[in-house]
């Protein structure tokens, strides 16, 4: 199983949430509600921050509940 996070489509808004993923690449589960920047360091979110631009970079996803 592997995670990223990628921008989806809910109630008419987008937002990142925490996508899961099976072996295959398949999504098989994501974050109920959407993803916030945090780190316990500076360079930590930075980091974060850096996978949230990457998450921009991908297809929108249609939020299944």
């Amino acid at each position: 199983m592997s995670w990223n996070y990628r921008v989806m489509h809910k109630a008419g808004q987008l937002a990142v949430y925490s996508v899961y993923y099976d072996d295959d690449g398949k999504v098989i589960s994501s974050s109920i509600l959407p993803e916030a920047p945090s780190g316990e360091t500076l360079e930590a979110l930075r980091h974060c921050c850096a996978l949230y631009m990457d998450a921009l970079t991908k297809p929108v996803l249609d939020y299944v509940e």
